[in-house]
């Protein structure tokens, strides 16, 4: 016998089965390295909770595990976020699963802030296993059917605290964990963690996001202009627009309510845009309905705005103009304009300016304001607008106060008056408004207006 011959044979035939082992290995490492590297995907895609553990869910099984379980920490009790079952499962098995009480065990619940606890591992589940598992003898059962043959449970932990357990079993595969896959489990559990403690924190954001926005959209919703109310004696119409596609509200507003002798109306703009725009408009219309209401005079509205402006941390504008309808036909109107396009009154085709401007809301404290009286005859309109309305943007320029006025001539009433010019914005505008754009149209009924 060549004891030489033999001894290379047998040197090669241990060097071809560790090569093997050592192929097997690094395969095995490899596709390790592949699930972390998926599951480090998953927790950068920033998803939702339900995304993540569906994903989740198909890169470990059947890859993994025959069964995967997600269990979350609420109250300090486990709670089953997510099952998932390989094919051969079956229906039944998923719902068995899906609806059971989670088996983790007590001392992983218990285990301190900052230690980590080591996986529960069963190498080869047997009946005293089975039995620690089940609650009661019907789940035991239920559990014998399903032929466990290997099982780990690993803690999710996430800045310092538990989040969870993953469970991930063998059955129908045949398969048998070993000691370096419960050890691999520990390493999964840490990048799972990472993946649904950020879809939590998603979660979070998103549900703060929704919170704000239906915050935003009822205090939107409080400031946007209502309709004008009905006011014995007088036709009446308005129209707000405001700047952007995405706005509810802005700076420019319109206001209507009944005072000491009659009605008052106002309709004003507000410099600036966004939250702060708003904020003010909120303040000069009820500062204005409050001032009104109990002197009834507008000049005293505008001086009590105009220091209630002036008093503010930040810097606020206002323009407005009052308009004073008294109760009874035999009196004018009243009106009063603070750093504001004129009223105008519409005649038939004749358009022309109702009274004089003065100097703006908020900038001088010793500012004052003229008051001007204006019958108003039957057939006659007093037209305001905001300067959103002439300052809109087109492929011919600004909309300008002469459009204005051609637009305004001939209207017969103060919704047609109102209806003509915001179908001009509309053609002439060549996207959305850059300004907010408010108007208000008024007419005289005939007769007597009632008490």
């Amino acid at each position: 016998m060549d004891w030489l011959a033999l001894g290379a044979v047998l040197t090669a035939l241990v060097a071809l089965a560790l090569l093997a082992v050592a192929v097997r290995r690094a395969r095995r490492e490899a596709a390790r390295l592949e699930v972390l590297d998926r599951i480090a995907r998953v927790a950068d895609r920033g998803e939702d909770l339900d995304q993540v553990l569906e994903a989740i869910g198909d890169i470990l099984v059947p890859r993994v595990a025959d069964i995967c379980t997600v269990d979350v920490i609420a109250d300090g009790r486990p709670r089953r976020a997510a099952t998932r079952v390989s094919d051969r499962g079956g229906i039944a098995a998923l719902e068995l699963l899906a609806a059971r009480e989670p088996s983790t065990p007590e001392w992983m619940l218990d285990v301190g802030q900052g230690a980590s606890p080591e996986p529960r591992f069963i190498e080869r589940v047997r009946e005293e296993d089975l039995r620690q598992l089940a609650h009661g003898e019907r789940d035991l059962e239920a559990l014998r059917a399903l032929g466990l043959r290997s099982a780990v449970t690993a803690a999710l932990r996430a800045r310092g605290r538990l989040i969870g357990t993953v469970s991930l079993a063998t059955a129908w595969s045949r398969r048998r964990y070993r000691h370096h896959d419960a050890a691999f489990a520990r390493v999964l559990s840490g990048r799972l963690a990472l993946a649904l403690d950020n879809a939590g924190l998603f979660s979070d954001l998103e549900r703060a996001q929704r919170e704000r926005a239906e915050i935003a959209a009822t205090l939107q919703h409080g400031l946007r202009p209502p309709p004008l109310p009905e006011i014995p004696g007088w036709a009446a119409a308005a129209m707000y627009r405001p700047a952007g596609a995405e706005n509810e509200v802005g700076g420019d507003f319109y206001d209507a309510f009944p005072v000491a002798g009659g009605w008052m109306l106002a309709i004003g703009d507000v410099t600036g845009r966004g939250a702060r725009a708003a904020s003010v408009t909120a303040q000069a219309r009820y500062t204005l309905r409050t001032a009104a209401w109990l002197s009834g005079d507008p000049l005293v509205a505008l001086a009590t705005l105009n220091g209630a402006l002036i008093a503010r941390a930040d810097s606020a504008l206002c323009s407005v103009v009052l308009i004073g309808l008294p109760a009874s036909r035999e009196e004018p109107v009243r009106l009063a304009v603070a750093g504001h396009l004129p009223p105008l009154l519409v005649d038939g085709d004749t358009v022309a300016e109702a009274a004089e401007a003065g100097p703006v809301l908020g900038a001088f404290g010793d500012a004052s304001w003229g008051l001007e009286c204006r019958a108003i005859a039957p057939g006659q309109q007093l037209v305001a607008v905001t300067d959103g309305v002439t300052e809109a943007g087109g492929e011919a320029g600004r909309f300008g106060e002469s459009r204005l006025r051609a637009e305004l001539a001939g209207s017969t009433s103060p919704a047609t008056c109102v209806s003509r010019l915001e179908g001009a914005l509309d053609m002439f505008a060549t996207g959305p408004l850059e300004d907010d754009a408010a108007a208000l149209a008024l007419m005289p009924l005939g007769g007597d207006p009632p008490a």
